[in-house]
């Protein structure tokens, strides 16, 4: 049996994060938005309320974005990233205040940014 990775989905508690983080900064390309009706929710999430779904593709990962001003609490859940110029993205969540966090080590330093809802983003360079 094989399996493949189809997509990875993430609350967001602030829609300006689709805009400013998400497509400003990681370069999503949004192809579809739609709601997730509360009685699918409820089958699916056990959550019995509407949500707002943004869908596109960051690179060749697809993403599902669930705007919840509820939010979620996120700990441990991280997304890792390979960018070609990784202290251009450094700088442009910086410039719109967006936590970043570098760990100094050898040889590599480790980069994690975070959207406003406190989802983890590691950032390694090509």
């Amino acid at each position: 049996m094989s399996i493949d990775f189809h997509h990875l989905g993430l609350t967001i508690a602030y829609d300006t994060d689709v805009r400013e983080f998400y497509q400003d900064i990681l370069g999503l390309d949004v192809r579809r938005e739609f709601v997730l009706e509360k009685e699918m929710a409820e089958r699916i999430f056990h959550l019995n309320r509407d949500v707002k779904i943004v869908a596109g593709m960051i690179g060749d990962m697809y993403m599902e974005l669930f705007l919840d001003s509820e939010g979620s609490r996120v700990v441990w859940e991280h997304v890792c990233l390979v960018v070609g110029d990784r202290a251009a993205l450094i700088e442009k969540c910086r410039a719109k205040d967006y936590d970043v966090t570098v760990i100094e080590r050898e040889p590599v330093d480790m980069v994690f940014v975070c959207d406003r809802s406190g989802n983890r983003f590691e950032i390694k360079q090509y």
